[in-house]
């Protein structure tokens, strides 16, 4: 007797959910967070974007011990949704926030907001957030930190920074700081200019510099702007037979120890089990020519972030601030995160449109196409 068509579907559509089922997940490893005693799992979960707490508490479940939010993210909805996935397990993970705020006063104010939100006594880290010269922190906004630290509202001190040997010397003389939230990616030395190559060498220096001093490392950024297919690495990997440049890039962040751990966006189940499934081996030979063809792919879309562009367009935009706005659309698949940065700036830079001008004063040496990139940030985000 022939099968109902509904029934063959079913049975073919479980034998392909099985060829992509994810595989169990490995064990995860623990560094040590500098000088703090931290013992952090090495793949840490961001939490920007998440929108479904399951997610959150799977990855308890699986061991992840690293949860890293902001006051900002998700309009505070993030911290608010990381409250309910972890509830009676507060004391098991290293919880970390931070305030983007530019005077001590709203640092003050987000931090008590942080930990209302968020229903804990305290925080394990506590960022003073996106800084990337020493002059855009005061010495107020660090008698903040030190007195909620002294206060017991915040355990270590930290800092996030997109430019670490700009600001190498200050954290370790001036500032002070526990731990370091740094972008770190496989791109990172990867530059055309030499000048910018050096500022990749700068940076693994820094790093060794910050071990040596004991600071502890958290590496953001390392999926080189998410750029690649939404689909996870099992799915991916069964209709293309390629891997995921993702997870050899999340094995490059972490081929040594010069980051301790690695806040990962994991904005489902899938991203996450991909994540930990990183963990099955070191970074390998095939890791690396995967990444250096995926690269040459989103080499004219991704911003390294290393400043060359600062100051230069004459009409004052901050071009890699809105190219980071073009890549939440196309690369993190997350146009809502964009249009929040986008909006952010300032009205008189936010009304400035690239196709006003008849050339671009503005090189990137790193090939990124930047008016072309900026001009569809623009077009995207400034729509009524």
């Amino acid at each position: 007797m022939r099968e109902p068509a509904s029934r063959r579907e079913f049975l073919a559509s479980s034998l392909a959910m099985q060829a992509v089922a994810p595989k169990p997940p490995v064990p995860l490893r623990h560094r040590v967070l500098g000088k703090t005693g931290l013992k952090v799992t090495e793949v840490g979960c961001g939490c920007e974007a998440v929108s479904d707490a399951s997610v959150l508490q799977r990855a308890l479940d699986l061991g992840i011990n690293f949860f890293d939010t902001a006051r900002q993210y998700e309009g505070g909805n993030s911290e608010r949704m990381l409250r309910g996935a972890l509830g009676a397990r507060r004391k098991d993970v290293i919880l970390a926030s931070r305030s983007y705020g530019k005077d001590a006063r709203t640092l003050q104010r987000e931090l008590d907001d942080s930990l209302k939100v968020l229903g804990t006594d305290y925080l394990d880290i506590w960022y003073i957030g996106s800084k990337d010269t020493p002059e855009s922190v005061s010495d107020d906004m660090l008698e903040v930190q030190r007195a909620a630290q002294k206060a017991g509202k915040i355990r270590f001190r930290g800092l996030s920074t997109h430019r670490l040997p700009r600001m190498r010397e200050f954290i370790i003389k001036r500032g002070r700081f526990d731990v370091i939230q740094v972008t770190y990616s496989f791109a990172i030395g990867a530059a055309r200019d030499p000048a910018v190559r050096e500022d990749g060498a700068g940076l693994e220096a820094a790093l060794d510099e910050l071990k040596k001093a004991g600071v502890g490392a958290v590496a953001m950024k390392v999926m080189g702007g998410g750029y690649g297919s939404r689909l996870g690495a099992s799915v991916l990997r069964f209709l293309t037979g390629q891997p995921s440049p993702h997870v050899a890039a999340l094995r490059w962040a972490l081929r040594n120890d010069r980051v301790q751990t690695t806040s990962v966006r994991m904005v489902d189940r899938e991203q996450l089990e991909e994540n930990i499934r990183a963990m099955e081996r070191p970074f390998s030979e095939e890791d690396r020519k995967l990444l250096s063809a995926h690269l040459e792919r989103i080499r004219p879309l991704l911003c390294r972030m290393c400043g060359a562009c600062d100051g230069v367009c004459p009409k004052g935009l901050p071009v890699s601030e809105l190219v980071r706005c073009a890549t939440y659309a196309d690369g993190y698949r997350a146009p809502e995160i964009g249009r929040e940065r986008f909006n952010r700036l300032p009205p008189v830079v936010r009304e400035v449109r690239c196709a006003d001008c008849a050339a671009c004063a503005v090189r990137c040496p790193n090939g990124v196409r930047l008016r072309e990139r900026v001009a569809w940030a623009q077009e995207l985000y400034a729509r009524a």
